[in-house]
């Protein structure tokens, strides 16, 4: 039993590890780019209490925003692109990455933006 345990703890340290902070990382900094393209979105969307600045219109103000967040999802996604790619996987793979992030990004800034309608 002993080495059965031993045996998992080096497989969970090489292999299981590693990834699953990485996915969790990647995931991460998704859940953070949505939330700023769903602010943005929100921003411009309508006319929010808050002054910003005072002369500062917000639809201008919303699309920077969002701007910044699709960047920071781009980013994202090419750091997740380039890793995937070290890893010398079929290109069928990461296509399929590729859509599945790209699909789970839009459903995530539109569950976001479904929240914050219902307030």
């Amino acid at each position: 039993m002993a080495q059965l345990r031993a045996k998992w703890l080096s497989f969970y340290a090489e292999r299981v590890g590693p990834v699953s902070k990485e996915v969790f990382s990647h995931v991460e900094k998704m859940i953070i780019g949505t939330l700023i393209v769903s602010a943005g979105a929100h921003v411009s969307s309508n006319e929010p209490a808050i002054q910003l600045f005072g002369y500062l219109r917000h639809g201008l103000i919303g699309r920077g925003v969002m701007l910044f967040g699709v960047i920071l999802l781009l980013l994202n996604f090419l750091d997740g692109l380039y890793k995937l790619a070290r890893l010398n996987w079929h290109i069928a793979y990461q296509i399929l990455m590729t859509i599945f992030y790209v699909s789970l990004s839009v459903r995530l800034i539109q569950l976001i933006l479904a929240f914050r309608g219902g307030e």
